[in-house]
């Protein structure tokens, strides 16, 4: 009955495949496709699969409607999209390559094992489709290996062969004989792509490889445009950039921890020339590997916090943890290079990591600004100096600004290897009271790394003051402390805790019932779904935000930084709620005013927080949309804490970031500003984000 089923499934398919031959431009649409679009916005938004619908929309004739269908399937979640794998395989070969890709796409969603020969077979098909193959093989990963190995050894067009090196990346141990002979390809970004998979890894039997390819003279040619726009012919194919990626990729590879002791000299060598590159990105790596190799890197490091590029300076000041030693006056002379908040606090960290105790450990605790009372406590909380970190840190927990406490109960939390002494474990007793939910929250994680029935009233206590508040974070750590202590001894909950844990009420929010769901007494809490909305909000939704990207009318919004403005183009036909989402937080002028309150150079800037300290939202989530946009430089995507927590916080990525697709969702890119980007530092002002 099995193989019945699943061939009547398939022979459905190749039927819709060939009943839509005759399509309909986005002009002629009308209100049953809006009306069956918006259905399935509706099924994946509550991560249900009505299998009828799938069915309706794929018989379509509007290839929009059938691509959406497809794709459909693996952004519901593996739970409900398996009963449709079947039907993935069989659309790998529909004559619309869109559908063709989005069924590869969706099948490395779900991550289907038994689906890799056929994504193998993809590998030959169209270039769209090979790309999203390969892809999927790698989110497969570990049962996927034989096949990515063999697939590395047949020629492929650029754009696949990067796109399985990429997958390679994702392998452990990493297949190092197959990437090896991509880095002499004729194509830069098939070089780069290589080179990322060796320092992703940190493989250590890829370090020769990249010391000699960095000799590489050629390396060295066509320098980077900063304002290329961002699409191109394949995914991370940019060849005017690669040389500079790879470079930098180089520089990443080279840590001491990949080095050893034998290589370890002649990486250095390499770099002590790379701090000193051409482009910003490259520097900021070497900075970072030169950072492992201590003492050693001091005059490197020194030099490198005299660059002219304020985040070479900050990435340098996170470095000199092992470098400074005991070196006072080198870091009272650092200390005057820069004055910004960033580079300050990053170095006041290092140095407290080095076990120096500057003076400005002691006076940034008065300070009137709350940033620097902050740094105060993740500094000590940075070192493994428990009695200095506690000395510090515990004052810090009365401080009258919640984001001042919410970094010192941080700080005050030993690694969950070290035992939690008695002063602390009060002091955390205490923040499971905090009129704060994220200081609540933030002291129910740092009790479940150690969770015990004797906490359990006291966080039970807590998660019914939570049920006031606008954010679900500190009901969620609540939960996921009941979890933990399930996991870790669930004879520890008797009879008298379980009946009292069966009188919670079931929770409104999808993603504590979500979080609770394997406690049995909070099985009854059911379906983890979110209540949809009304039908004719999401057929509004692909009015507003779907249907102009087809017709080529482009969503676009503006961000207003203190530096310059960055421009964005939003993916409104493949992201439409998050892209609606942002467009009306931006409309109700809920990012005027904020920072950037998170920058990594050369990895992201992030915003979207009007707490200013990474923990604040809009007090609701959004679901992913994950598709089939890649993390190039400057993409736009949506930060999350876990799968589908998305609200108001954005990040835009500095650099190529392949680990991240597929995991937050893509939507939008910049389109001009790329100089403002790069400049950015942690604690610039967005004055506003203009929606349009």
């Amino acid at each position: 009955m099995l193989h019945r089923k699943y061939l009547a499934s398939a022979v459905l398919v190749v039927a819709i495949s060939a009943s839509a031959g005759g399509q309909r431009s986005p002009n002629e649409v009308g209100g049953r496709e809006v009306n069956l679009y918006a259905r399935l916005l509706a099924m994946t938004d509550t991560r249900q699969l009505d299998t009828s619908l799938v069915d309706r929309a794929l018989a379509a004739s509007w290839r929009p409607l059938r691509a959406a269908a497809t794709l459909a399937i693996g952004q519901v979640g593996q739970e409900r999209g398996a009963a449709r794998l079947p039907q993935l395989r069989v659309l790998l070969r529909d004559h619309d390559t869109t559908v063709a890709a989005n069924a590869a796409y969706a099948l490395g969603l779900l991550r289907d094992t038994a689906s890799i020969s056929d994504l193998t077979a993809a590998l030959a098909l169209d270039r769209e489709v090979a790309h999203e193959a390969a892809w999927a093989l790698g989110e497969i990963g570990a049962p996927a290996r034989p096949a990515v190995a063999r697939a590395l050894k047949t020629d492929h067009e650029y754009g696949t062969a990067i796109q399985l090196l990429l997958a390679a990346a994702k392998l452990r141990p990493l297949p190092l004989p197959e990437i090896r002979p991509y880095l002499r390809a004729s194509h830069p970004s098939v070089v780069w792509a290589a080179s990322y998979a060796i320092a992703r890894t940190r493989a250590p039997g890829g370090v020769r490889d990249l010391i000699d390819l960095e000799a590489v003279a050629a390396l060295r040619d066509r320098p980077m445009t900063p304002d290329r726009p961002a699409a191109m012919s394949a995914p991370y194919a940019d060849s005017l950039a690669a040389n500079q990626r790879t470079r930098a990729e180089i520089a990443r590879g080279l840590a001491k921890s990949a080095a050893g002791d034998s290589l370890g000299p002649q990486a250095f060598a390499v770099l002590s020339r790379l701090v000193g590159d051409v482009h910003p990105h490259v520097r900021i790596n070497a900075v970072r590997s030169l950072g492992t190799y201590g003492p050693l890197a001091k005059a490197a490091l020194i030099y490198a916090a005299h660059d002219s590029d304020p985040n070479v300076r900050i990435a340098a000041a996170q470095s000199f943890g092992s470098a400074l030693s005991t070196d006072s006056v080198a870091l009272a002379s650092l200390w005057s290079v820069d004055t910004s908040l960033a580079y300050r606090s990053s170095l006041l960290a290092s140095a407290a990591r080095a076990g120096l105790r500057p003076p400005e450990l002691r006076q940034w605790t008065t300070s009137s600004d709350w940033r620097q009372r902050a740094a105060v406590a993740s500094a000590a909380g940075d070192t493994v100096d428990r009695a200095f970190a506690i000395s510090r840190a515990a004052p810090l927990t009365r401080d009258p600004d919640p984001r001042v406490r919410e970094a010192a109960y941080a700080a005050l939390a030993p690694a969950p290897s070290m035992p939690l002494e008695d002063s602390v474990h009060s002091l955390l007793a205490i923040g499971l009271r905090d009129p704060d939910f994220y200081v609540r929250a933030t002291a129910i994680g740092a009790l479940a790394d150690r969770p015990s029935v004797t906490d359990l009233a006291a966080v039970l206590a807590s998660y019914s003051q939570a049920g006031r508040d606008s954010a679900n974070d500190a009901r969620l750590a609540a939960i996921q402390y009941v979890v933990a202590l399930w996991k870790r001894d669930s004879s520890a909950l008797n009879a008298t805790w379980l009946a009292q844990l069966a009188r919670t009420p079931m929770p409104a929010d999808p993603l504590e019932r979500a979080a609770g769901k394997v406690i049995p007494v909070w099985f009854k809490w059911g379906s983890v779904a979110p209540t949809p909305r009304g039908l004719a909000w999401y057929e509004g939704v692909v009015r507003e935000i779907v249907m102009p990207g087809y017709i080529g009318k482009t969503r676009n919004a503006t961000i207003h930084t203190v530096r310059g403005p960055i421009r964005l183009e939003l993916f409104g036909s493949e992201a439409p709620i998050t892209v609606w989402n942002f467009l009306s937080l931006a409309r109700s002028g809920y990012y005027r005013n904020t920072r950037f309150h998170r920058v990594v150079p050369n990895f992201v800037a992030q915003d979207g927080d009007p707490r200013d300290d990474g923990n604040g939202g809009p007090g609701y989530a959004i679901r992913d949309e994950m598709n089939r946009h890649r993390y190039e430089r400057g993409a736009l995507g949506m930060a999350l804490s876990g799968p589908d927590t998305g609200g108001s916080q954005y990040f835009i990525t500095h650099s190529p970031q392949p680990h991240l697709d597929g995991h937050y969702t893509v939507f939008g890119k910049v389109i001009r500003g790329f100089d403002v980007l790069d400049k950015l530092v942690q604690g610039d002002l967005i004055t506003r984000v203009d929606p349009k």
